[in-house]
């Protein structure tokens, strides 16, 4: 491909962090080759998260073309996005930061919320490996992706590679920066909900939740799961010092859909998306939240926290 990766970081950081824009299975099939020889020529292992037909698609690519690569369904270890950055920073870290990623975490037919939460994780990409000497590329279906989705690649990659050519991304900003959820709100309940301020203790609050119709879809186990999650999003907002806090529930097709409403905020962006020390007193939360549920949105500001849980029935 032509012209020189860049890196927008800090002065002398390797970090390279690449969004791949494919119009057609051609343009992936070139750039997965190249991704592999370039890596095979530094010696360097790959980690590729895809989703079903490019994992396939890629297997078949790696008979002598690198000694060392991880294959992961993206469809599985990415349904929560949340949950991919833990496992992407264990495989830099393990190869002392000098490895390769590719990561695919938004596709064609996954839902708008599903690829804003990725997007978000895009970004946080940018401030976690920074200065290390990983290189990671994310591909994105440029013929069947919406438009903002596609923006947004934009906001959230210092490099795009289009057309075979690299350049910068038009709109990149600081990962850190709250203007991404600002951009895309959480989007309004489709049908009935019910509410639960947090009056009481959280043990009043627990019952009331499992006692609530809209859990009645869910297996036992997936309702202890939930209950336990809006316990831990309710304990987190007490814990930092809201005076309010209110849990919504209601199902959106196939899941049971809860948020968590405070008036505290989290300042900490990667918080839950790595797993606390063993003996950390704090923390752990939003961790356990991340790994419960099927998908997490977070929006949180001056304003308060909103945290929006998603389990599935089945």
């Amino acid at each position: 491909m032509a012209d020189a990766r860049t890196s927008f970081h800090s002065p002398g950081a390797a970090f390279v962090h690449e969004a791949l824009v494919y119009r057609d299975e051609a343009e992936f099939d070139a750039a997965m080759h190249e991704f592999l020889q370039e890596a095979a020529a530094a010696g360097e292992p790959v980690l590729f998260a895809l989703p079903g037909r490019h994992l396939d698609q890629v297997r078949g690519m790696l008979d002598g073309a690198t000694s060392d690569a991880r294959l992961e369904d993206a469809e599985q270890v990415g349904r929560n996005p949340s949950r991919l950055l833990e496992m992407i920073e264990e495989w830099v870290a393990s190869h002392d930061g000098h490895a390769r990623v590719v990561s695919e975490a938004v596709w064609p037919g996954r839902r708008r919320a599903e690829a804003v939460e990725a997007l978000r994780h895009e970004a946080l990409v940018n401030h976690a490996l920074a200065g290390s000497g990983a290189t990671v590329m994310s591909p994105f279906d440029a013929e069947h992706l919406e438009a903002d989705i596609l923006a947004g690649i934009e906001m959230t990659h210092p490099t795009v590679v289009e057309g075979g050519r690299r350049r910068a991304g038009t709109s990149y900003t600081d990962p850190l920066s709250t203007t991404f959820g600002e951009l895309r709100p959480l989007e309004d309940p489709t049908g009935p909900v019910s509410e639960h301020p947090l009056d009481g203790s959280l043990m009043e609050l627990r019952q009331a939740i499992a006692d609530d119709p809209a859990l009645g879809s869910l297996s036992a186990e997936r309702r202890s799961d939930l209950v336990f999650a809006i316990n831990e999003a309710a304990s987190n907002a007490v814990r930092h010092g809201s005076t309010t806090c209110m849990t919504r529930i209601w199902h959106e097709g196939d899941e049971v859909v809860s948020e968590v409403s405070s008036g505290s905020g989290i300042p900490d962006v990667m918080a839950g998306r790595r797993r606390p020390a063993a003996d950390a007193l704090h923390g752990r939360g939003l961790w356990l939240i991340n790994q419960l549920c099927d998908l997490v949105e977070l929006r949180s500001g001056t304003s308060g926290t909103t945290l929006r849980m998603h389990i599935k029935e089945h």
